[in-house]
């Protein structure tokens, strides 16, 4: 099972890709609108806490999907050059999961979608997967990048599969890579 993870504070493009390559043995699950207290440092999870955190929020079931899940996928808009803080409060309560070495043998990809083009992002882009990189080492899963998709053109459409041409072969492809 593949566990599909929208990391955007709104269900518009990231939700719709992570819906289109979804399988029936999928689950997606969207962090708009969910409760996710940030990280506060006390070190529980790696003291005396396996699988869980002290803070009692969505991410309890969050844990519980990714323990079940092969493999997981974050989508992200790019937001100030970066994930969204949304995502990156559930990557700072995955410390559990390091702690306990609960990531071995998954596989962590990544979709991201931005305004501008690749080739315009492409800074903002490399650092992202460059952060990815280090934590799947320390973390000790295996991470795979697998798009970027432009979720606007200069008319300011909101619709991804109007900006990417392309959009129909990269969703192939992501299933494919994915199975």
């Amino acid at each position: 099972m593949n566990l599909l993870i929208n990391g955007s504070n709104r269900e518009k493009n990231n939700y719709n890709i992570l819906n289109d390559i979804k399988s029936d043995n999928d689950e997606l699950i969207s962090l708009a609108n969910k409760n996710i207290k940030f990280c506060i440092g006390c070190n529980s999870c790696l003291n005396k806490l396996e699988n869980h955190c002290v803070l009692n929020d969505y991410i309890t079931e969050i844990y519980s999907k990714i323990l079940k899940a092969d493999k997981i996928v974050f989508a992200s808009p790019l937001y100030m050059s970066n994930i969204t803080a949304t995502l990156k409060a559930l990557i700072d309560r995955l410390a559990p999961f390091y702690y306990h070495s609960l990531f071995q043998g998954k596989e962590i990809s990544l979709i991201l979608t931005g305004q501008g083009t690749e080739e315009e992002n492409e800074t903002e882009i490399k650092a992202i997967i460059d952060y990815f990189t280090g934590i799947s080492e320390w973390m000790d899963f295996k991470f795979k990048f697998l798009a970027y998709f432009t979720s606007g053109d200069l008319k300011n459409i909101d619709d991804v599969k109007i900006a990417n041409i392309d959009y129909d072969q990269k969703i192939n492809k992501i299933k494919e890579e994915l199975n």
